[in-house]
Parts: structure tokens; C-alpha cells; sequence
């Protein structure tokens, strides 16, 4: 018995050790080539305050289904939440079946245009059985693909080496009997559904893409998130290549190939440069540009998660080299109808603005039971501005080569369009123009040294869902 429980605690510190570091598969952690190319598109989903009532203005989704619309070849879609579930009693817009109506619609009028859906398991509740907006686009003749995340490294390696030795073996299929903890309308989950879900792996990118331009955004088409303020980039040209390759890539992974598509690609340049960054690229490429910040230059950050130590490490840096950091942080208190305890973002604001003895200003984003879902980073030189955003929050498990996620990275003068568009939106939020968005950071400062400990913990082990 004694050598038994040997033997399996050593299988699972070998197992512990090969998640975390096995190859990454082919295609990921990608950063690609700088393209120069004359506009980027900005957009931004807002839900605020004003004169006690809330405001809702909302672009992306809109923005996306055009791009399915236009779409005369193909349209491919990476979207982590595509589906209506929600809690009892709510009501939301119905995002996933408007835009399921929209697919279906375009592939009934133009047979000949592929559309190819890549998704998470999260949308089928971890097990086998599809949702309705889904069977309907199978029934169609639109391919979907769910990403095979067994292939990616483990974040919750504690767990996901005992998942490996004792469970994997049995699969998710079956008729569920638990309760989903997605919420009330959610289907019912097997056990094994549930002990899948512990792995806390996902596809978390959220990309719409045809042969003339694509959206990367922070926004789902999720009827539940339909009120989360988000951002997005719209983009053309060569980096569509790159983008469609970045998906073959996870198609891949997960057993199948994506066809190779033409691309109406435009061969004008212009002053802006955009690359596109997957994973842990994006954690590299923001670090080198933290990096470069000292006096006069700012930092300006918009974010849902904020929790990676080496980015926290960088903004401090950042500031103590002189450089402007403002951050704009959602109070993580609302999660679809629960409330959250403020993990992460609260105790590592008051850390930041503690040891930088108030260089580093906080607000919160004033939310009402939605969430600010924002994604995105400005850092400005004298002369010239960076932009990089879109799916990832900044956790080690969204850019430390763990999750699947796509971010874009805009450079050019700070007088371009898009950077005025993106600096513009960050400043109306932070300032409070024309509504009530942000509050004073006094309002969920923590200084809890047992919640601090606890992220501190959950960060490391990646026991949880941020």
C-alpha cells in the first residue's frame, strides 16, 4: 500500500511538472509581423450613469455582425461565450440567437461563403450535448469546432495533474443531473462536466474575421454580457493572413484544418503599424513597452483583470522611472447575478498604490451588476503611441502561454485617429464626461493581508477562475 501511494504521488508531481511545461502547439504564442496600414478602427461598448438612469451604447456586436454580412468567401469566428444562458429571472438582448439567425441567414443566401464557428467547451457546459443556436448552425451546413484544450498547458496544475491520473479516462458524454453554475436557465452538467470545468483551461479569444477585414475585441456575444462595456479593433490588410493563420492553429490542435482562403488584401501602407500578438506575446511585447516608459511618458489602462506579477512589477517600475500610470480597473464585484469578494483587482491596486506612494492613480469602473470588460493598454511616448488590446486580461492565466487569446498591437504618432479615438475613450471614463463612469479608488481600496495572500495564492496556482 505504501509503495501504491508512492507511486501515484510521484506520478503526480511528474504530471504537475509536464503540465505546466509540455510544447506549446504549433502556431501559438504567436507574435507576428508588424503591417503598415493606413487606419485601424476603434470601438467601444459604454454602460454608465446619467442623471440616474443607465445608459447603454453599444458598437462591436453590431460591428460584428457586419463583417458577417459583407463576408463574400468566408467568415471565421473564434468566440469564447456564444450562448443565452443566464440567471432567473434577468433579461438580456438575445445576442447568440440574433447572430446565429445572422449566420444561418448568410450561408441560406450564399451557399458558397464558408463559415466556420471555433469555440470553447464552456458553450456546450463541458460535456457532449450542443445547444440549440448550435445544432441550428450544424443544421446549416456552418462547421463548428470546439477547442481541444487538453492540448494546452495546465494553469490549475495542482488539480489538473490528479484530473490526468483519476479522471480524464471517463470523458464528459452523458445526460446531465447537476445543477449548471452558469446560471439558472443553464443546461443540467454530469459530474464529469463539473471535474473538466476545475481544469479552469479555455479558448478565451473572441475574434470575427472575413476576407476583407476581422474585429478582435473584448466582447462576447453572450445575451448575459450583453451590458459589459468592452473594446475592439477593426483592421485590413496583410495582418489578416496572420490572423486566419492564428486560427488554423487552434483548429489544428483540435484535430481539423481550416481551408486557404484568398484575401481581398489591400497593399497600401500607411503610418500606423499593427501586429497581432497571441498569449504569451502579449505579455512580452507589453513588458518591452513598459520597459521604455520613464519621464514623460504615460500609461493608461483599462482592465478587468489585473493580477500578473510581472506586469505589476513593470507598471511599478514604470512609475518609479518617472512615467505617468493611471489605471481604470473593474471593482470585480458583479459576476452574472453573484457578487465577488474583489479578487484580484482590489488588493493589487491598494499594493500598487501603496508601494508607489501614490504615483500610481486607481479608479474603479461604477458598475450596476454588469462587469467593465475592457481589455486595453495605452502607452504614450512624446511623439508616438502603442495600443494593445483585445481578448486578454492581464492573469497569468491569459498571457502566461496557458489560455488561447488574441490581442492586437497598434503603433504610430499620437495624432493618428485611432490613437485619439482609443486615448479619448480612456479620458471620458476616467474624467467622467457626459455621464458617471468612474469613482475614486478610497471607494474599494483593500487592505485585507488575508485577501492579499489569498490572490497571491490563486495567482500562483491558478486555483481560480481569473
Amino acid at each position: 500500500m505504501k509503495i501504491l501511494a508512492i507511486i501515484m504521488i510521484g506520478g503526480w508531481l511528474v504530471l504537475m511538472a509536464y503540465g505546466q511545461s509540455k510544447p506549446l502547439p504549433q502556431g501559438l504564442s504567436l507574435e507576428g509581423f508588424q503591417h503598415s496600414v493606413g487606419e485601424v478602427e476603434f470601438l467601444a461598448d459604454y454602460t454608465f450613469q446619467r442623471d440616474g438612469k443607465p445608459v447603454h451604447e453599444q458598437a462591436i456586436f453590431n460591428r460584428m455582425c457586419r463583417i458577417v454580412e459583407e463576408a463574400e468567401r468566408f467568415v471565421l469566428l473564434d468566440l469564447f461565450l456564444f450562448n443565452s444562458v443566464h440567471g432567473q429571472g434577468d433579461k438580456f438582448p438575445a445576442l447568440a440567437e440574433e447572430l446565429t439567425g445572422r449566420l444561418v441567414a448568410k450561408k441560406q443566401q450564399v451557399p458558397g461563403v464558408d463559415i466556420v464557428l471555433i469555440t470553447d467547451a464552456i458553450n456546450r457546459s463541458y460535456g457532449a450535448q450542443e445547444s440549440a443556436h448550435f445544432k441550428k448552425l450544424r443544421a446549416s451546413g456552418i462547421r463548428i469546432i470546439y477547442t481541444d484544450t487538453g492540448m494546452l498547458r495546465d494553469s490549475n496544475f495542482l488539480y489538473s495533474a490528479w484530473w490526468r491520473i483519476f479522471c480524464q479516462w471517463f470523458g464528459t458524454q452523458g445526460e446531465g443531473w447537476l445543477p449548471s453554475p452558469f446560471g439558472a436557465n443553464g443546461p443540467a452538467m454530469t459530474l464529469r462536466g463539473y471535474l473538466s470545468l476545475l481544469n479552469f483551461k479555455a479558448n478565451h479569444r473572441k475574434v470575427a474575421a472575413n476576407e476583407k477585414e476581422a474585429l478582435i475585441t473584448s466582447g462576447n456575444p453572450h445575451d448575459a454580457s450583453a451590458y459589459h462595456s468592452n473594446i475592439g479593433f477593426v483592421v485590413q490588410g496583410n495582418v489578416l493572413q496572420d490572423i486566419v493563420d492564428s486560427e488554423a492553429a487552434v483548429a489544428n490542435l483540435s484535430g481539423e484544418t481550416l481551408p486557404r482562403w484568398a484575401m481581398s488584401v489591400s497593399r497600401k501602407s500607411g503610418d500606423l503599424q499593427v501586429r497581432l500578438l497571441t498569449e504569451g506575446k502579449i505579455k512580452s511585447r507589453l513588458l518591452q513597452e513598459l520597459g521604455r516608459c520613464n519621464k514623460g511618458c504615460s500609461v493608461r489602462m483599462a482592465m478587468f483583470y489585473l493580477s500578473d506579477r510581472d506586469i505589476v512589477e513593470g507598471l511599478l517600475d514604470a512609475a518609479d522611472r518617472g512615467a505617468e500610470v493611471r489605471l481604470l480597473l473593474d471593482p470585480n464585484k458583479d459576476a452574472f447575478g453573484r457578487s465577488k469578494n474583489g479578487i484580484p483587482n482590489r488588493p493589487v491596486a491598494s499594493e500598487l498604490v501603496a508601494r508607489s506612494e501614490g504615483a500610481i492613480q486607481v479608479r474603479w469602473y461604477e458598475t450596476h451588476g454588469e462587469q467593465f470588460h475592457s481589455k486595453l493598454t495605452i502607452i504614450s511616448q512624446p511623439e508616438h503611441t502603442v495600443l494593445i488590446g483585445g481578448s486578454a486580461n492581464l492573469t497569468r492565466r491569459n498571457i502566461d502561454d496557458l489560455n488561447l487569446e488574441t490581442c492586437l498591437e497598434v503603433a504610430g504618432p499620437k495624432d493618428a485617429k485611432v490613437m485619439r479615438e482609443a486615448t479619448g475613450y480612456f479620458e471620458r471614463l476616467w474624467r467622467n464626461r457626459d455621464g458617471n463612469y468612474s469613482i475614486d479608488f478610497k471607494e474599494f481600496s483593500e487592505d485585507s493581508p488575508f485577501r492579499y495572500w489569498l490572490y497571491r495564492f490563486q495567482e500562483w496556482s491558478g486555483m481560480s477562475t481569473f
